[in-house]
């Protein structure tokens, strides 16, 4: 969501003033799938650290959980990965309204996820050393990430609908697009779950009223009901539509930290 979009009101973005960006959402009505699925909120730092909190689903689990972790040298072949939160309360049902927000304290920059249902909600400090200051450019401030290419689990999903992002309390209104896949338009800092695979067909998003998002199922002929290898990215970037094109973007798939074993870490480009 870089300098340009629209801001209700009639403002516009400018990135190193933003101190919050909160995401307002409905989960989708999944559980128990065969990898965990994350509706999940990214910001990257002026330094090139990327922040980001998520509710995820995983398997064997009806509820959804709470998940954050940073990433410094999102552009290095060595990215480091720190986890903050795996895998932990709040416990969120399926179709539940909830939110999550990263914000810059008088110190780290931290994060807080909110069930509106429940009230319930968790709030930590990221690790010190990101930049007090966002980065201006294409931020892919919110996707649904998938370790699941199974069409039974997103079937009954109904829809993970964004309601709104929020900085510093203003909503973004337009300036908005969906990406996911080969895009030689557009050019995100960095691309949550890396590059170089498509969205499975069966998935589909689409842009709602004023500032919102979702995502639904839809049947396609001839699609096996069985895992597929990869990473599905089913993602979307609220941004301002730029001439730029996408060139030799690296992936670089997290490893697990030594007695987590919870959840798999999340993927990304940059």
């Amino acid at each position: 969501m870089p300098e340009g979009a629209q801001v209700l009101g009639g403002g516009s973005v400018r990135w190193e003033d933003v101190t919050n960006v909160t995401a307002s959402l409905a989960l989708p009505d999944i559980e128990s799938p065969d990898g965990i699925v994350y509706a999940i909120l990214s910001v990257m730092t002026s330094d090139g650290s990327v922040l980001q909190a998520a509710a995820g689903a995983m398997p064997n689990r009806t509820l959804w959980l709470s998940f954050a972790w940073s990433v410094r040298g999102a552009g290095s072949l060595t990215p480091s990965y720190q986890w903050v939160l795996n895998a932990s309360e709040p416990e969120m049902n399926p179709m539940t309204n909830i939110s999550i927000s990263i914000f810059r304290t008088s110190g780290p920059w931290a994060f807080r996820l909110t069930d509106a249902g429940t009230g319930s909600s968790v709030e930590k400090s990221f690790p010190p050393g990101p930049a007090p200051v966002l980065r201006a450019g294409d931020q892919e401030v919110f996707a649904l990430e998938s370790y699941s290419r199974t069409l039974a689990t997103f079937r009954g999903m109904g829809n993970l609908t964004l309601y709104s992002i929020l900085l510093d309390g203003n909503k973004v209104t337009g300036g908005c697009y969906l990406y996911g896949g080969w895009d030689p338009v557009h050019n995100p800092l960095f691309v949550v779950g890396g590059s170089g695979s498509s969205p499975p067909s069966f998935v589909y998003a689409a842009e709602g009223p004023v500032g919102s998002f979702f995502w639904d199922y839809e049947g396609v002929w001839g699609v096996q009901e069985s895992p597929v290898g990869g990473l599905a990215e089913i993602l979307v970037v609220v941004s301002v539509a730029g001439a730029l094109t996408l060139g030799g973007l690296g992936v670089w798939l997290a490893r697990k930290k030594p007695g987590l074993q919870s959840s798999p870490r999340p993927g990304l480009a940059s």
